[in-house]
């Protein structure tokens, strides 16, 4: 099955992305700047296989995949880019938003049928959140996916 994504973030670069490698304490790397631009640019979930293909078709050169892997999980670390892990328990990752003050917290569907995922960009989960902040929890966070069957693969 081929995944199909839907990519529709617009957020306004505020640094540069090698600003943003060196500011999470990360030494730029030319394999980090690629996999960083790349990201910044889909603003989709990617998997490993995903980047790794892609960047082999931008660059005519075979990417690493263990250099991949291992970037994207730095990155997670570093809060550069997130990780979500869907229904068939593939991780996959997104570059987060870096504007100063900008989280772009959102979840995702996927549909159960043709295996697309399409960002969900409301989350009145939050309010919540807020509530058990005032209960005295900190560092919050939490993880919501969604699965379902898309208009397209919808029976008539």
């Amino acid at each position: 099955m081929v995944l199909q994504m839907i990519c529709n973030h617009k957020h306004e670069k505020s640094e540069s992305l090698e600003d943003r490698i060196r500011g999470a304490g990360l030494k730029l790397t030319p394999s980090r700047l690629r996999v960083l631009e790349l990201l910044e640019d889909k603003r989709c979930l990617m998997t490993v296989d995903e980047v790794v293909s892609t960047l082999t078709r931008k660059t005519k050169k075979k990417a690493d995949w263990t250099t991949v892997y291992r970037t994207l999980l730095s990155f997670t670390e570093a809060g550069i880019v997130s990780s979500t892990l869907l229904d068939d328990g593939v991780a996959r990752y997104e570059y987060k938003c870096h504007a100063p003050g900008e989280t772009h917290h959102h979840h995702h569907i996927q549909c159960k049928s043709c295996g697309k995922i399409s960002p969900i960009d409301a989350c009145e989960i939050q309010s919540i959140e807020n509530l058990i902040g005032r209960m005295g929890y900190t560092d919050l966070s939490h993880k919501l996916e969604f699965t379902g069957v898309c208009p397209d693969c919808r029976d008539p």
